[in-house]
């Protein structure tokens, strides 16, 4: 088995990843566990660490993500806009926890009077795509519970605003009378319902906030799939974040999708809608190479591969 050099976290709101490295930034074991951001202190932030690395050499960590939110193990403090990838090594926050060296990557902020904004755990990802193409040029988006649109000049962040798609999505189907509407069930392979929402919202510019509640109308007056009913909630809204991307400056027609399965294929089938030129890359195949790359340049591994 190949040396390790660092152990790195990806440690979100409501799940961690542990990886033990090598020097070429590839897993040698992978866990996951519970994050406990927002539930636990310091100290059950280390007894949740520990547990994670269990075993594990007693190597340096990097981690990224809400863990250095106010809310997590130790607030990382933000960088500015814009951004260049290095500035990240550079403003680690760093700490020792039983001796061993940690550090979790700062988060990235946007103050500007009613468009303030930030970020955290996207950046290093937006960081592994800039380590490969440092003169970057383009759009990238982030889809989740709350996706993110950045735009790179030249390979620096220099703007990105943040859409609350999944959290409305969530807040729709679980918590209004569209609770009774849109249940998950199986569609037909041929099915567009999502696709053709999409398109219709994008069309009108996101306005139409009436549409909502005529999916429960529809439901009453004879259209009853919830799947269908599901499928054209999920085009809304959607189509609303591609409507106000647009609308907020983001090239909507070239787009780097950074996720994971489901979600990289739906926005990939949203933005195939506007005869997008979409480029689709896995997230965790970009997370580990970042996190060893800034460690390496913040001098933490102790290898100069």
């Amino acid at each position: 088995m190949a040396e390790a050099v660092l152990i790195a976290l990806d440690w979100g709101t409501t799940n961690v990843r542990a990886a033990l490295l090598d020097s070429a930034g590839m897993v040698l074991e992978e866990r996951k566990g519970e994050s406990g951001v927002g539930h636990l202190d310091e100290a059950g932030f280390t007894a949740r660490f520990d547990e994670l690395v269990s075993g594990w050499p007693g190597l340096p960590a990097i981690a990224c993500g809400m863990v250095g939110s106010r809310q997590g193990w130790h607030e990382a403090a933000y960088c500015e806009l814009p951004l260049d990838v290095s500035q990240l090594a550079a403003k680690l926050h760093r700490f020792d926890s039983a001796g061993r060296p940690i550090a979790i990557v700062p988060g990235v902020m946007k103050d500007a009077i009613d468009q303030s904004d930030v970020m955290r755990g996207e950046e290093t990802q937006i960081a592994a795509l800039l380590a490969e193409d440092p003169e970057f040029d383009g759009t990238i988006v982030l889809p989740g519970t709350h996706s993110k649109w950045a735009r790179i000049a030249k390979g620096k962040l220099v703007d990105f605003k943040t859409y609350m798609t999944g959290e409305l999505f969530d807040a729709f189907a679980g918590h209004t009378i569209l609770r009774h509407t849109v249940e998950a069930a199986e569609l037909d392979a041929d099915d567009n319902i999502f696709e053709v929402a999409v398109g219709d919202v994008f069309m009108t510019k996101g306005s139409d906030w009436g549409r909502f509640f005529n999916l429960r109308a529809a439901a009453l007056v004879g259209e009853t799939h919830p799947g269908h009913m599901r499928e054209k909630l999920s085009g809304y809204l959607v189509g609303m974040e591609l409507s106000s991307a647009a609308q907020d400056g983001f090239d909507v027609q070239a787009v780097t999708i950074i996720g994971s399965g489901a979600l990289v294929n739906r926005y990939t089938r949203a933005l195939g809608v506007l005869a997008a030129d979409v480029t689709p890359r896995e997230s965790g195949d970009l997370i580990w190479p970042a996190l060893l790359a800034l460690a390496r340049q913040a001098g933490m591994t102790g290898d100069d591969a």
